[in-house]
């Protein structure tokens, strides 16, 4: 028996002595390192970051047999175009940048942004071919109008063709149009969430076909006049009446939906984001104003615009740089071909995307329309990519001239805890940067005012526009000293009444954006600005975290501001440090607006996010 138990244990010993021998080798083996910068939708959980572990761990190797490392790093497709650009052009990483272990220093390989046509604006801001527009996708996802199922339904989907007319058509008749299947809750107009183009690949994929639309054009023939015709401007500033207000980031559209249905009824949005919301994958503002989980699985489902959809395909794209060697162009085309086959293309569609072009897989029809899609691609098509870059140049300059105006007046706390770890200086930094996005795009109206408050409320600016005030604001930012109290209510109020009294067109966008750190320590209550009720609607008088309410702050919905004002006022809330977010939840409640909470180091980064709202 005892010579029966040598072979065993001889082989257990050679093969322990074969991997210690390939660990060793593979340990002193030359590594060919690759930088993946993709956006957020394929960085999902499950997706490239876990393809990424499974391919290393299979140890690939380059044609030459070099072993390949794949990093991959998420990255807004905005982002990505910034910084690279700047990187191509020797300056260096961008002050966005995309982040690598917290570290800017790794410049990519590979680059993934949502749609092709961020290529071609790669491309054109470096003055030079930095990436291939043809470069092969890795999965595809179909830009779509998500609504609620009864709000389809009552539209005639699935069997009618609905598109961006039938949503005019309902701005100018309201819900009424439909009495016989609308319900009551769903107020008179429809509400329309759009992410702002600015800060968005799919606002601005969205602004791109709506030009196309009304220039009866397909975006590889529209010229910069097509763009100035007063018809096509006077179609594409229509559909921003729809908008009730602007969304900087999907974390905001997410919140709008979690909302429900009496704050936003249609969102401009791709298939696989519709697909993680049904799944619970996707984050919205919680009660403690913080990202949590979305609290539920909304019925929602897709309408492919009968004038034409949008593919974001995903593509990924080898960058032709000085710091790109031959070597890892090789390794790139293992790791995306590797993206490409048949296991990771599963993987992709299990989160709802569509198999990349070229593979020859399709997908499962059933989940498809379980999801609320079409298993079938649209039969008319937008495509961005084939847009010329002077003309995507126009389109974003006068993005400005065509969206929903804006009053807006930033309601800021100096009371003295805004010294806490500089606060107050990170707040002025944020502001700065509100003020030079807001104001890049040609023809922008939109007005900004400017409140400071501590023992008492101070006016320091009432909404202007930012043409004529930009450096007097700026100014006034500057100069802002933190110390005293926090009268909180009495600047919300304050802030409140000059929105609602600055000049404007009846279906300008007032809102007031408060910046607070601190809980109301003197002046008026919360109830004596907005009504609250809780779950069983009785009225609940709260004024703050000072008071105790006779019923958890989590059960109290603000529902209507109570202080006199003419135009529907939004109150946003960003609360830090020792800010009572439960006011900013009620307040946002009771006006259709967002709240968030802000550690003290991504105050200034939070704020910025503000201007994608303006």
């Amino acid at each position: 028996m005892k010579r029966l138990l040598i072979v065993p244990i001889v082989i257990v010993g050679a093969l322990a002595s074969s991997l210690l021998v390939r660990h060793v080798v593979e340990a002193h083996q030359e590594t060919v390192v690759i930088v993946h910068w993709s956006n957020s939708h394929p960085m999902r959980d499950g997706l490239m970051p876990d393809m990424a572990e499974a391919f290393n761990r299979q140890h690939h190797k380059t044609p030459s047999g070099k072993l390949i490392k794949v990093v991959v790093v998420k990255c807004d497709s905005f982002v990505q175009t910034d910084d690279l650009v700047s990187r191509i052009k020797g300056a260096g990483p961008a002050d966005n940048h995309c982040e690598t272990n917290s570290s800017p220093a790794d410049s990519p390989t590979i680059v993934t942004p949502q749609s092709r046509d961020e290529l071609v604006n790669i491309n054109h801001r470096a003055g030079r071919t930095v990436v291939d527009t043809a470069s092969p996708d890795i999965a595809q996802t179909w830009l779509g109008i998500v609504t609620y199922r009864d709000m389809a339904t009552c539209l005639g989907w699935p069997d009618d063709p609905l598109g961006y007319g039938d949503i005019l058509d309902l701005r100018e008749n309201g819900w009424g149009s439909h009495s016989d299947c609308a319900s009551a809750a769903w107020g008179s107009r429809p509400l329309l969430a759009f992410t702002n183009p600015s800060r968005s690949t799919s606002g601005r994929n969205v602004l791109v076909s709506l030009y196309s639309i009304a220039a009866d054009k397909k975006p590889a023939g529209l010229t910069v006049a097509d763009i100035d015709r007063p018809a096509v401007k006077e179609y594409v500033t229509e559909f921003q009446r729809l908008v009730d207000h602007y969304m900087p980031t999907t974390l905001a559209l997410n919140t709008k939906i979690e909302q429900g249905e009496s704050v936003g009824q249609f969102f401009a949005m791709p298939e696989d984001s519709l697909v993680s919301l049904n799944l619970g994958n996707e984050q919205a503002i919680g009660l403690d104003g913080t990202p949590q989980p979305v609290s539920g699985s909304p019925d929602l489902v897709m309408i492919y615009p009968k004038e034409g959809s949008v593919l974001n395909d995903n593509p990924a794209a080898v960058v032709s740089a000085g710091w790109v060697t031959p070597e890892q162009t090789a390794a790139a085309d293992v790791w995306i071909n590797y993206l490409r086959s048949d296991d990771q293309q599963k993987m992709f569609g299990s989160a709802g995307f569509r198999p990349a072009s070229g593979t020859g897989l399709s997908v499962d029809a059933k989940q498809f329309t379980d999801w609320g899609l079409d298993p079938q691609p649209p039969a008319v098509t937008i495509k961005p990519g084939d847009l010329s870059p002077d003309v995507l140049d126009r389109i974003l300059s006068q993005w400005g001239a065509v969206k929903k105006p804006t009053i807006v007046t930033f309601v800021v706390d100096v009371s003295g805890s805004m010294l806490t770890n500089n606060r107050i200086g990170q707040v002025k930094d944020g502001l700065f940067h509100v003020l030079d996005t807001v104001a890049t795009n040609d023809g922008n109206t939109d007005r900004v005012g400017l409140v400071t408050f501590s023992d008492g409320v101070a006016v320091k600016m009432r909404p202007q526009t930012l043409a004529d005030s930009k450096l007097e604001i700026a100014d006034l930012i500057r100069s802002m000293e933190a110390k005293g109290n926090t009268a909180l209510f009495d600047a919300i109020a304050t802030g409140i009444a000059i929105s609602d009294e600055a000049p404007g067109s009846e279906d300008t966008t007032r809102a007031v954006v408060v910046l607070s750190d601190g809980q109301a320590n003197t002046g008026r209550c919360l109830s004596e600005i907005v009504r609250m009720k809780s779950t069983d609607e009785r009225d609940v008088p709260y004024c703050g975290k000072i008071d105790s309410p006779s019923v958890e702050i989590a059960d109290i919905k603000g529902t209507e501001l109570t202080v006199a004002h003419v135009h529907d006022v939004q109150v946003f809330f960003v609360g830090f440090g020792d800010s009572d977010i439960a006011v900013g939840r009620i307040l946002a409640d009771a006006t259709g607006a967002e709240y968030r909470e802000s550690t003290d180091e991504e105050l200034a980064a939070v704020i910025e996010q503000l201007s994608g709202y303006v």
